[in-house]
């Protein structure tokens, strides 16, 4: 991975609903929650879109000893977060794929096969994705996720790709886009929107 900059991991397991990356030494920033990020699928026909939702540390032995231990000194703290190589795992939801140069707003055909590359989706392609809202409900229904937290999160990564004269009015089109969707259930939708106001303040 250390030959590719652009790589952030690659599939351990996936389905039609998503997949789950694997990586050793991540970057400071990558990967994180909310992330646009795209798999090759059908022997590089296609690329599944997701999104991410959970990232997870691995612990081994040497960890919890250092853990459990009353003064641990710096350097072993140093060589345990940034030397040595801890498994690190991330989840992705899937929200559409690419298809040649068209998108889909859709559950992909085929899910990504074991050990295919996952990279971040650039600026370019973010806002192109999401120039249309149709990715918007498959986050809002997807089970046993915080999935306003992740859509929150999703939306502003969105907003940040794009010039920034254009970030305020792209959230509050999203934002009205949700409103209509959780119209019927009003304290969720009164708290998505909180999520959201807050999130819009630290893109602009």
């Amino acid at each position: 991975m250390a030959g590719d900059p652009t790589l952030i991991g690659r599939v351990t397991r996936s389905s039609t609903l998503g997949f789950v990356g694997a990586l050793k030494s991540p970057e400071p920033e990558i990967p994180v929650f909310g992330m646009f990020c795209k798999c090759e699928a059908q022997r590089g026909k296609s690329d599944v879109l997701g999104v991410i939702y959970n990232i997870n540390i691995e612990d081994d032995d040497l960890t919890r000893q250092i853990a459990a231990a009353e003064r641990p000194t710096e350097e072993e703290l140093a060589d345990q977060q940034y030397v040595r190589q801890i498994p690190i795992e991330f989840e992705a939801l899937a929200v559409g794929y690419r298809l040649t140069e068209a998108y889909f707003y859709t559950l992909p055909p085929q899910p990504p096969l074991a050990l295919a590359p996952i990279r971040p989706m650039k600026s370019d392609e973010i806002v192109q994705f999401t120039n249309q809202f149709e990715f918007i409900p498959l986050i809002l229904s997807a089970s046993n996720l915080p999935v306003d937290a992740l859509l929150a999160a999703c939306l502003r990564k969105a907003s940040v790709a794009r010039p920034r004269q254009e970030r305020q009015n792209f959230l509050l089109e999203a934002g009205r886009y949700c409103a209509k969707l959780l119209s019927h259930d009003l304290p969720r939708m009164d708290s998505f929107l909180r999520i959201l106001c807050f999130e819009e303040k630290s893109a602009i």
